[in-house]
């Protein structure tokens, strides 16, 4: 697995299925600002089309290996809930503290564990993260702006973190 960061108010998404776990993945998605997200039960092959990522979560396992094998056609990302092997990526566990986004993942082995994991680690870092990482961001801008180059820049931030004792 290769973890990435998806700007999900930018990407068009195709949610198929039905019940509980729909709903879920719909809330969570809404929560991380999705913009562009279509919800079918059935979708057209136009809305499959346009989609440039498909979750897929409450559906029966022949009905997801055939949208997975109509979406891998189009050459979609394809995501389906608990049904491991039809995934092209898992979701990871997070923590958000601002724009402070820690992810864990397990890569769809053990999504409990990634949860208890996540759960540590949220307690160890608290909503005074939200305001460090913005204090960050303006160092950087700063240094940026004075002309700075990339490893002036973290050599900064990496004394900043340090003399603030943030990671002590």
């Amino acid at each position: 697995m290769y973890p990435i960061a998806l700007d999900v108010t930018r990407i068009p998404i195709l949610l198929i299925g039905s019940g509980e776990l729909l709903v879920r993945r719909h809330r969570q998605l809404e929560e991380y600002g999705a913009a562009k997200v279509t919800v079918k039960e059935n979708p057209s092959p136009e809305e499959l089309a346009n989609a440039t990522i498909v979750m897929v979560a409450g559906l029966p396992r022949t009905q997801a290996e055939h949208i997975v094998r109509e979406a891998h056609t189009l050459g979609k990302l394809v995501n389906v809930e608990d049904i491991n092997d039809l995934c092209d990526f898992y979701f990871t566990a997070n923590v958000r503290r601002g724009d402070l986004v820690i992810a864990v993942s397990t890569s769809g082995a053990s999504p409990t564990l990634a949860r208890k994991i996540r759960d540590w680690i949220a307690a160890q870092f608290g909503e005074e993260w939200a305001g460090r990482l913005g204090e960050i961001s303006q160092l950087r801008k700063t240094c940026k702006a004075q002309g700075a180059d990339m490893k002036e820049v973290v050599m900064a931030t990496e004394r900043h973190v340090a003399e603030k004792r943030w990671l002590a």
